[in-house]
C-alpha cells in the first residue's frame, strides 16, 4: 500500500525515528488470558438481573507509530474483549465478528478462548481454525468471524484482535454501549503532535474518566516531540435496548469519534485535511469508477432508440428507463458508491452492485434527454451523516435523481418489486448529497409515499358457531413492496400456505392476488377464509373479537424513558372493516364504545366504531401515523397512544341469542 507524500514530509531529513513505549500512569484494565476465579464464579450481574451476558471489560487502544521500514506513519489498533455468559440466551455472544476494508487495513494477530471452571480449576479452550471464517461483505469490505467452543452459562469468553493501516488517520469510533451491559469500557488514543483530530462524544452517558495527558517521542538525534494521550472510561454501562422503529443503533449509543482535521510537518507547516464538499464532489466526478462512468453510454445506443420510439413525455421516458434497468440488471446485493469496474462490463454481464445499476440508470436518463444526477447517501444501517463535517467515507450507497417540473424524484433500480419514485427502506436516512459537474448539495431522502393498507372482512356466523367468508386486502406503497418481496416466485399453493401461516386465527381456503408483477399498481388480494376456532359461548352469550387479522396486541414501546427518536420511516395508514352477518334472532348485546384519539398536532390518529343494522354487525378501525419521526420528549404520548389502541383492539363484541 503506497505511502502518502504528506506523511513523508513530516519526517523530512530524518532517517531513524524511535518512539518511547507510551503508557498512561494507570495500567491496562485487562490482559488477555488472565481470567480470574471470581469472574468464572459470577452467576448474575447485580445491576441488571435480566442480562443474558455482560462485557466484563472492553478495552481498545489506537496509536500512530512511525515505521522506519516504510518511511511513514502507521495506524495500529488493538482490542481485547472479555464477556461473561450468564444464561442460555447469551450463548450467541460467544461469537465475534469485525469488519475491515482491505484497501485500508490489514488484520494482524487474532485470538479467542473459552474459559470454564471445572473441579475448581480453570480450563481453557482455544478457537480452532475451522471456527475462523472470512467473508466478503461488499466490494472492498470483509468480515472476520470467530466462534468459541465449549461455551455454556458460566463460561467466560475472550477475544483479542489487532489491525494496522498505512492510512494513519483511519481511527474508527469507539462504542462504550452495547446490546448487553458493560462493567468497564475503556478507549485510549496516542497521537503524535503531527496529527490534528476533531473529537466528538455521542450518546447520553457521561465519562467516568476523561483524561488528556502528554508523553514524549524521541528521535534518534535526541530531539523530542509531543504525544497526546487520551483516556476515556465509562463504568457500569447499561445495555442499549433497541425498540422497534429505530434507525441504526450507531446513531444513539454512547461513543467517542476521532476525525482527522489536519497534519503538520516537521517544520510546523499545517495542512488542512477536513476537506470540503467541493473537493469531495470534484474527487467523485474525476473518479474512474464514478464520474468517468457518467460520461459513457455508447453501449446503451439501441436501448435509447427503442425507448425514444415508444415514449413521448418525460414521465413515460423515466418510467420506461427505470423498468428497463430493473428488468435487465440483477443486483449482486453489494452496497457501493463506486462501480465494480465499468458500466459497459456490467451491462454486458447483466449484473452489478448498487453503483453499477443506479449510475447506469443516470446515464440512460441523460441519454433520453432527462437531466439526471447521482445522489450518494448513507444507508439506515450505516448511520446518519454529519452535515457539518465533510467526509466521503461515510457514504456507502448511490441512487439516481431527476426532476419532473418542479418535483425531484429519487430512483433505485436494484429491487424489481420497487415502483418508480419509491425508495427501498434502507435508503431512507434523512439526507443524501447530489453530485454533479455543476456542484453538489444536500437533498432530503424522505418518503412522501404512505404505507397504506385496507382490509375488508365479510364474514358469516352460522347456527353451529362457525365463522367463514371473504377477506380482501388492498396494499399500497411500502406495504405493497414488502408483500411482493415476501411472496415473489411462490406458486399458488405456496402462496396459500404463506398466507395461512401469516394469519393465526383463520384457515385460508383459497387466495387470489392481482397486480403482483405490476408494481406501479396496488396489490389486491382476495381470500376465502374460515376461523380456526368457534366463538366463545357462555350460556346465551357469544364473545367475539372482531380483529381476526391486523390486531394490535402489544405496545411496541415498553421503555420507561427513551432517549433517542422514534423513526417510522414513512407515514402509516391502516384501515380494517368487518361486516359480520349473524343468523336471525341474534342481537348485539354489548359493544365497545366508539373512540377517536389524536396525538398532538394530529401526528397520530385512531378511530374505532361498532354498530348493528339488522343482522349485520359493522366494525371499523383506522390507525394513522402522519409523521415520520417523533422526538424523545414525544415518546410518553406515543406510548400511551399505543396503550389505548391495544386496549381497544382487545375488547369483545357480545352477541346474545334471543
Amino acid at each position: 500500500m503506497k505511502n502518502f507524500t504528506i506523511l513523508r514530509t513530516i519526517v523530512l531529513g530524518l532517517t531513524i525515528l524511535f518512539i518511547n513505549n507510551l503508557s498512561f500512569a494507570a495500567k491496562a484494565p485487562i490482559k488477555f488470558g488472565k481470567v480470574s476465579i471470581d469472574e468464572l464464579k459470577m452467576q448474575t450481574y447485580e445491576k441488571d438481573s435480566t442480562a443474558v451476558a455482560v462485557y466484563l471489560c472492553d478495552y481498545g487502544v489506537s496509536e500512530i507509530p512511525y515505521m522506519s521500514s516504510t518511511d511513514g506513519f502507521q495506524y495500529n489498533y488493538t482490542r481485547i474483549i472479555r464477556i461473561k455468559i450468564l444464561k442460555d440466551e447469551g450463548l450467541d455472544y460467544a461469537d465475534l465478528e469485525f469488519s475491515f476494508d482491505k484497501t485500508r487495513s490489514n488484520v494482524g494477530s487474532v485470538k479467542a478462548c473459552t474459559y470454564n471452571l471445572e473441579n475448581g480449576k480453570i480450563v481453557k479452550t482455544k478457537v480452532s481454525a475451522k471456527d475462523r471464517i472470512l467473508e466478503k461483505s461488499s466490494d472492498d469490505v470483509y468480515t472476520y468471524k470467530l466462534a468459541c467452543e465449549n461455551v455454556k452459562p458460566g463460561s467466560v469468553v475472550e477475544f483479542m484482535y489487532q489491525m494496522t493501516s498505512d492510512i494513519p488517520w483511519n481511527i474508527g469510533p469507539w462504542y462504550f454501549q452495547r446490546s448487553i451491559p458493560t462493567i468497564w469500557s475503556e478507549f485510549r488514543v496516542n497521537l503524535p503532535e503531527y496529527f490534528d483530530y476533531k473529537k466528538n462524544a455521542k450518546g447520553y452517558l457521561s465519562f467516568d474518566i476523561n483524561e488528556h495527558n502528554y508523553g514524549n517521542g524521541t528521535f534518534n538525534s535526541g530531539k523530542t516531540f509531543t504525544i497526546d494521550q487520551y483516556r476515556f472510561v465509562i463504568k457500569d454501562v447499561p445495555a442499549f435496548k433497541k425498540e422497534p422503529y429505530t434507525t441504526s443503533r450507531k446513531n444513539y449509543m454512547s461513543a467517542i469519534e476521532f476525525e482527522i482535521a489536519g497534519t503538520k510537518n516537521f517544520y510546523g507547516v499545517y495542512k488542512d485535511l477536513t476537506g470540503n464538499w467541493d473537493k469531495i464532489n470534484k474527487s467523485l466526478m474525476e473518479s474512474e469508477r464514478f464520474g468517468h462512468q457518467l460520461k459513457t453510454g455508447g453501449f446503451l445506443k439501441d436501448v435509447v432508440a427503442e425507448i425514444t420510439s415508444k415514449t413521448e413525455s418525460d414521465e413515460e421516458k423515466i418510467l420506461t428507463a427505470f423498468n428497463y434497468i430493473k428488468s435487465n440488471m440483477k443486483w449482486d446485493d453489494y452496497y457501493s458508491k463506486y462501480t465494480t469496474s465499468s458500466l459497459r462490463s456490467a451491462f454486458k454481464e447483466k449484473k452489478g452492485n448498487v453503483a453499477d445499476i443506479n449510475l447506469m440508470l443516470v446515464v440512460l436518463l441523460n441519454k433520453l434527454g432527462i437531466k439526471a444526477d447521482p445522489v450518494i447517501l448513507s444507508t439506515r444501517g450505516n448511520g446518519l451523516l454529519s452535515l457539518f463535517s465533510p467526509s466521503q467515507s461515510k457514504f456507502n450507497y448511490v441512487i439516481a435523481s431527476c426532476k419532473v417540473g418542479e418535483n425531484r424524484i429519487y430512483l433505485d433500480a436494484t429491487d424489481a418489486n420497487c415502483p418508480c419514485n419509491l425508495l427501498p427502506e434502507r435508503c431512507i436516512n434523512d439526507k443524501g448529497r447530489l453530485i454533479s459537474s455543476q456542484g453538489s448539495f444536500f437533498v432530503d431522502i424522505k418518503s412522501s409515499s404512505i404505507s397504506k393498507s385496507a382490509t375488508i372482512a365479510k364474514l358469516k356466523l352460522d347456527e353451529d358457531g362457525v365463522v367463514s367468508g371473504n377477506l380482501d386486502l388492498s396494499l399500497n406503497g411500502f406495504t405493497a413492496l414488502q408483500f411482493r418481496d415476501a411472496i415473489q416466485d411462490k406458486s399458488e399453493e405456496e402462496l396459500r400456505e404463506t398466507m395461512d401461516e401469516a394469519y393465526k386465527l383463520i384457515d385460508v381456503e383459497s387466495v387470489e392476488v392481482k397486480n403482483l408483477k405490476e408494481v406501479e399498481k396496488s396489490v389486491i388480494s382476495k381470500m376465502e377464509v374460515e376461523m380456526t376456532e368457534e366463538m366463545e359461548s357462555v350460556n346465551d352469550l357469544i364473545y367475539f373479537n372482531p380483529f381476526i387479522v391486523n390486531k394490535i396486541e402489544e405496545n411496541p414501546f415498553t421503555l420507561e424513558e427513551r432517549k433517542y427518536p422514534v423513526d417510522f420511516t414513512y407515514p402509516i395508514d391502516r384501515t380494517y372493516m368487518l361486516e359480520l352477518t349473524v343468523p336471525d334472532g341474534y342481537t348485539l348485546e354489548s359493544k365497545p364504545a366508539p373512540a377517536r384519539i389524536n396525538l398532538p398536532e394530529k401526528s397520530g390518529q385512531f378511530m374505532y366504531s361498532a354498530s348493528q343494522n339488522g343482522n349485520k354487525i359493522m366494525v371499523v378501525s383506522r390507525f394513522k401515523i402522519n409523521k415520520r419521526t417523533f422526538l424523545f420528549n414525544e415518546y410518553p404520548n406515543l406510548k400511551e397512544f399505543y396503550n389505548l389502541i391495544v386496549a381497544k383492539h382487545a375488547e369483545m363484541l357480545v352477541l346474545k341469542r334471543m
